[in-house]
């Protein structure tokens, strides 16, 4: 993920991206691993994980496919346990969900591309204004026209 991330000149979004993926095969692998009573050793199907960076403009989302077969669905007011891995996830993505395919179910989260101030703002790019661009010379009509709207000037306002 670090090697990706410095491609994509995102490596301010580390931290946060290693954490929320942490978490999120962590979560994955509670819900759809063994009982906590049976041996690694006695497992005989192992179950399937893809974990999936995508690269958009302004967001870089992670995605852990496992086979779970119901969706994470949290109600809009439901409060998430304090210190559980979901709160860490709520905390640094801007967004995250989950959802079900026919190869079982999508967890996500998205973390912003962008550098956050120390108080979490966006830091934007700053651009460089842009200098005047000179006019372009006039044509010579537009020379002959100012010579006689000049002319007529001072035929009505001759100078003293």
């Amino acid at each position: 993920m670090a090697e990706t991330l410095r491609k994509w000149s995102a490596t301010f979004i580390e931290p946060d991206m290693e954490a929320v993926a942490g978490e999120l095969v962590a979560f994955s692998v509670k819900q759809t691993g063994p009982a906590d009573v049976v041996s690694y050793r006695d497992i005989t199907e192992p179950h399937l994980f893809r974990l999936r960076l995508l690269g958009y403009q302004r967001h870089i989302t992670f995605e852990v496919i496992d086979e779970h077969d119901e969706a994470l669905v949290f109600p809009e007011d439901a409060e998430l346990p304090e210190g559980s891995g979901l709160a860490l996830v709520d905390a640094r993505a801007g967004r995250w969900g989950s959802h079900l395919t026919q190869h079982g179910r999508v967890m996500w989260a998205e973390l912003g591309v962008y550098e956050q101030s120390a108080v979490g703002l966006p830091r934007r790019p700053v651009k460089p204004t842009p200098s005047p661009r000179s006019s372009p010379e006039p044509a010579p009509q537009e020379f002959d026209l100012l010579r006689r709207v000049r002319a007529g000037l001072e035929n009505m306002y001759p100078s003293r």
